[in-house]
């Protein structure tokens, strides 16, 4: 479906919606694209091909990688809370991460990754 609406779209219009991470996974992509091709097939061409057969699996990658994070920073955030009560807080301190500071995290790894919302 995402394809379909792609078709339609400028190449300039899919570029505005990209954020900065996922145009240079297109630029990667478009190098070994080329190298395989024998010649510089073009950004039109890479970007087409890269949504066609990469972003998809690119964007769930990075979905596992960011949950992953964001898992790690609560463990984090857990461990300090409970050496503070001198006790495993267990999920209470998790559920006190999520509260407080999943939003905040999530909203500075957007920008941290060039997301920015339209």
């Amino acid at each position: 479906m995402m394809q379909e609406a792609n078709n339609n779209k400028s190449i300039e219009e899919i570029i505005k919606e990209l954020t900065e991470e996922e145009l240079k996974a297109v630029d990667t992509h478009k190098y070994y694209l080329s190298q395989k091709m024998g010649y510089d097939v073009g950004i039109e061409c890479a970007l087409r091909d890269w949504i066609q057969n990469q972003s998809q699996k690119w964007r769930q990658e990075r979905i596992k990688e960011e949950l992953k994070e964001q898992f790690e920073e609560m463990l984090k955030y857990k461990w300090i809370e409970s050496e503070k009560a001198g006790c495993d807080l267990g999920e209470k301190a998790c559920l006190e991460w999520i509260s407080k500071y999943a939003k905040q995290w999530r909203e500075w790894k957007k920008k941290k990754n060039g997301f920015t919302p339209k």
